[in-house]
């Protein structure tokens, strides 16, 4: 695998290379923030691993969110002394993100590797959907809007995979409620419906790409924007 060293101390970057390099990975080293992204469309790189305190104007978080913007799922590890909550919830924002803090043994980053890119290749395995900015992961229960998490209940992720498959096409309201719960004539399907539609539509507010629509007395339709 290929890996995008993004790190201004030049003899630790060496020392990350050396280590890397004798597990099996393919190092590139970057200094300057400015440059990843030319570097990012020239190869595909399957990690990039980058110190949050840059030289330069911009720090490693504001590149990353401008890497997140182009590559949504590329994984991200941030090597930094930083431990305050609100850079570590800065980071973890962007998603697809974890954090080796300095100082640190190759040993211990290598494994952080190993689990980050197991992570995101145990997602990327299973059927998604993705629409802009608007990815779900029903397998995982995973939606994510603008690179945001949010962990689904396993109802609110039946009710969401339904929609997906049928992006921009009505679903009766029948049919939502035959695969959801079965012919269940005691079970309060009205009222479980309505608390759905309510949650989903809670979590889309605000977005730019996909809206959920009732039609009255039909059903329910996900369309794109």
């Amino acid at each position: 695998m290929k890996i995008l060293l993004v790190e201004d101390d030049e003899n630790l970057a060496f020392m990350l290379s050396e280590n890397l390099e004798i597990e099996g990975y393919e190092v590139t080293r970057l200094t300057k923030g400015e440059d990843v992204i030319p570097m990012l469309r020239e190869i595909d790189f399957g990690v990039v691993l980058m110190d949050v305190d840059l030289g330069g104007e911009r720090d490693g978080f504001d590149i990353a969110e401008t890497v997140r913007k182009i590559y949504p799922e590329l994984p991200i590890i941030f090597t930094t002394g930083k431990t305050h909550f609100r850079d570590t919830e800065r980071g973890l924002r962007i998603g697809y993100v974890d954090y080796q803090k300095k100082p640190f043994g190759a040993r211990e980053l290598i494994s952080r590797l190993t689990n980050l890119v197991g992570r995101k290749s145990t997602v990327e395995k299973e059927k998604h959907y993705v629409i802009k900015g608007f990815s779900f992961y029903p397998l995982n229960h995973l939606l994510y809007i603008d690179n945001v998490e949010r962990k689904l209940t396993k109802s609110e992720a039946a009710f969401l995979t339904i929609l997906c498959e049928n992006l921009n096409n009505v679903v009766k309201k029948d049919d939502l409620t035959m695969r959801l719960w079965g012919d269940t004539d005691s079970y309060p399907k009205d009222h479980s419906m309505n608390n759905l539609t309510h949650r989903i539509r809670k979590y889309l507010e605000g977005n730019h790409y996909v809206e959920l629509k009732t039609i009255s007395k039909v059903g329910y339709r996900l369309v794109e924007k």
